[in-house]
């Protein structure tokens, strides 16, 4: 997995186009959510085919088993090892375009804009500063 050479614009031109899309199991949570936004970067899909739900009993029993029962970042981790051109990142040397997961009540999946991480509520995009941050990657290119 490579970005392409204008990632940053295909990054801001979607990013721009779905800020009011609204939270929704399986379309637009914040594991799909982050792959649209690494499909958009590479134009390749990170998640595993067997990846998908419609509700969030769903996603919770996927996420489980995918992560060994070790919670999403592990999960999210176990699909990048099965991807070449990935690399877990220092927290603090995160930048525009990687994605990780961070913790609130649950763990969430994110994307960084350059200043925040992004992932989605039920108004639209939500950016949010001073997370804790679980694990972060970085894609190649």
């Amino acid at each position: 997995m490579k970005k392409i050479p204008d990632w940053e614009i295909e990054f801001d031109t979607f990013q721009n186009r779905k800020l009011n899309t609204p939270f929704k199991w399986g379309s637009w949570d914040c594991v799909m959510f982050t792959n649209a936004f690494i499909k958009v970067m590479t134009k390749e899909d990170l998640l595993p085919k067997e990846w998908n739900w419609r509700s969030e009993k769903e996603a919770m029993q996927s996420i489980f088993k995918y992560g060994k029962g070790k919670g999403l970042a592990n999960a999210i981790q176990n699909a990048v090892d099965k991807t070449k051109g990935i690399q877990e990142i220092d927290k603090i040397y995160i930048t525009k375009g990687d994605f990780g997961v961070y913790k609130e009540e649950s763990e969430l999946a994110f994307v960084f804009d350059g200043y925040c991480a992004m992932n989605p509520d039920d108004d639209g995009i939500v950016a949010k500063s001073n997370v804790d941050i679980v694990k972060a990657w970085r894609i190649d290119g």
